[in-house]
């Protein structure tokens, strides 16, 4: 195997690499003539050396804030209208049902403990 510093690219590597010049073009950093030419010689590039060569007299790229490893979910806070709607049902089943009220009041007060959490 080669040394890994010359190893053929593919379509993936040219379109990033077209899309980098097309970053540079944007920030002014090169004509229209040098980003048409680097394009084409991008899109006939065949070895990571003719795509390094393309970036020789060009910044390193920062990466994009988007880029970054994006925020895990936070947790959605409990609000206190399910806990109301719980206690409210509560209420109408112990007037209803009066042998319901201690399961359901157990059940009520185990929603309100995981609630805490």
């Amino acid at each position: 195997m080669g040394s890994g510093r010359n190893l053929r690219v593919g379509d993936a590597e040219r379109e990033t690499a077209i899309k980098a010049l097309g970053e540079h073009l944007t920030a002014g950093r090169l004509d229209v003539g040098e980003y048409d030419q680097r394009c084409a010689d991008a899109a006939a590039a065949r070895f990571q050396s003719d795509l390094r060569a393309l970036f020789a007299h060009l910044p390193n790229m920062v990466s994009p804030p988007h880029a970054q490893a994006p925020e895990p979910p936070r947790r959605r806070p409990v609000g206190r209208i399910p806990l109301g709607i719980v206690l409210l049902l509560v209420c109408v089943v112990g007037v209803l049902k009066p042998i319901l009220l201690l399961p359901l009041a157990a059940a009520a007060a185990a929603l309100v403990l995981l609630m805490r959490r």
